[in-house]
């Protein structure tokens, strides 16, 4: 742990075993992408598709098996990612360069020329660039002491001081950690409601790019002082996630139901952010400008207003659920058309807000009926589509209620993605006749969401639509299983 005024080590590298690493990390990864291309996916991946991956089309908005080739690659990208930062950071840093300039290795295209251009840039004359770094002692903390470590190479040696800007920040470790928290806090609170209220986008800026800049610009603020653990730095990274969770919720802009789902993805980037925070002030040779900072915020409001210009159509999704009825087919039939109420149930996903089904009413019979479902939150209005008696009956939606009621203090709060967010597009009831007199009945829904990355918020959406379909198929086996036991006497 550097105190304000000691002298310590930094690593620097010069420009040709930059490019040599940089040539050498390419050609693995290249050749790893080719691999899974081809052994895992049965198809050819060449260098333009870096640039031109699938017509700019959108992630979410690609077939399934794309989508998932495209994960793979990303995943597979983290570790090089990571490598080649460490990489350029001290490339940098041998050509006495901002270190702020390292966010160019995450933009596509301009990373190649910016590449190409620390090839170039000679290394700042008096630069020490063969100094051999000194293993860091036991007593370092091991997080730290494991990027310190990572790729030793050469270093040069500088006095660290407290910048003059940063005089407001308290000196203490948590004195520091509640600057960071409330600083970064009140600045993700104001992003957050730009994107929900104003630009009405809930996607990739929202969920992924936001709580990632806020961990990475709260480590950077809480390192202002002096050094802190590793282990620290992302604790810290998490506060200010939480810290406008908690505003977003006291000022009416957010529910708690939707606040919490939110929450798994938000701190997993924000800790990923507080990762990279560490990464740059473990190898930072001067105190970080605060516009380097102020930049990273920026980039957030830039990508929410290109994202919502640019997001495509969302993918059709579906829910399937069954349920093995101890009746025929014809005494399913009548009760999978409509049913009566259904008894409350403790089913605790459906206290929470979430819209569930009560009843069901059907106007006509055939193909043009219009079936009614009544919700907690409203009625579905469902066209008959297909209408074969005993087996299928398959309805499109002309008209649905809101998805869920907010858990808020306040009575009014209407967040946009209440309304035209989750659609369902679809819906069928298929009957399969099964020996000894049973039925098998799958309830299947068709739905589209436009809040992203769709894959994240999947998970949610199947879960909460699979216990709306129980509690309909329940009923409905109920129902049938009684009608039979009575018929039978």
């Amino acid at each position: 742990m550097d105190e304000p005024g000691e002298i310590t080590a930094r690593r620097t590298l010069d420009r040709q075993p930059y490019f040599w690493w940089g040539c050498a990390l390419m050609a693995i990864k290249y050749n790893l992408d080719r691999a899974i291309a081809l052994v895992g996916f049965n198809r050819s991946w060449y260098f333009w598709n870096y640039i031109k991956p699938h017509g700019f089309a959108a992630v979410d908005a690609l077939p399934p098996d794309d989508e998932k080739f495209y994960f793979i690659l990303l995943i597979t990208a983290l570790p090089f990612l990571i490598v080649g930062m460490l990489l350029t950071l001290r490339r940098l840093r041998s050509a006495g360069l901002p270190l702020a300039l390292c966010l160019l290795f995450f933009v596509p295209v301009i990373n190649l020329i910016f590449f190409v251009i620390l090839c170039l840039v000679p290394s700042k004359p008096g630069t020490p660039v063969h100094q051999v770094v000194p293993r860091q002692p036991p007593s370092t903390p091991a997080g730290e002491r494991l990027i310190n470590e990572w790729l030793e190479g050469p270093v040069e040696v500088l006095p660290t001081t407290k910048p003059a800007w940063a005089s407001w920040v308290p000196a203490s470790a948590a004195g520091s950690a509640v600057a960071a928290m409330v600083i970064v806090g009140l600045a993700g609170t104001g992003l957050a409601c730009l994107s929900t209220t104003i630009l009405q986008s809930y996607g990739w800026g929202l969920f992924v790019s936001l709580p990632f800049a806020m961990g990475l610009v709260s480590v950077l603020i809480y390192t202002t002082s002096q050094e802190r653990s590793f282990e620290s730095c992302i604790g810290v990274a998490t506060l200010p996630v939480v810290f406008a969770g908690l505003l977003i919720f006291s000022l009416n802009v957010e529910g708690a139901i939707c606040i919490l789902m939110a929450a798994p993805i938000g701190i997993v980037l924000a800790v990923f952010g507080g990762f990279v925070g560490c990464i740059i002030v473990y190898n930072r040779t001067i105190p970080l400008s605060p516009v380097a900072m102020v930049l990273v915020l920026a980039s957030v409001p830039f990508t929410m207003g290109m994202e919502k210009r640019a997001v495509g159509a969302p993918p059709l999704m579906s829910v399937t659920t069954s349920v093995v009825i101890d009746a025929p087919p014809e005494m399913v039939w009548p009760n999978v058309v409509s049913f009566t109420t259904i008894p409350e149930q403790r089913d605790w996903i459906l206290h929470t807000g979430v819209a569930y089904p009560i009843k069901a009413r059907i106007d006509g019979c055939g193909v043009g009926a219009i079936r009614h479902c009544i919700f907690s939150t409203g009625e579905f209005v469902e066209p008959i589509e297909v209408w074969d008696q005993n087996h299928l009956l398959r309805f499109s939606v002309a008209g649905q209620p809101e998805p869920m009621e907010e858990l808020s203090p306040y009575p009014s709060l209407k967040p946009a993605h209440l309304h035209g967010y989750l659609l369902s597009r679809e819906g069928e009831l298929r009957l399969t006749a099964l020996p000894a007199g049973k039925t098998l009945l799958q309830g299947t829904t068709w739905y589209t969401d436009r809040i992203w990355p769709s894959r994240y918020w999947q998970v949610w959406s199947d879960m909460i639509i699979h216990h709306i379909h129980l509690r309909v198929l329940d009923h409905i086996k109920n129902l049938s299983e009684h009608r039979t036991i009575a018929s039978s006497r």
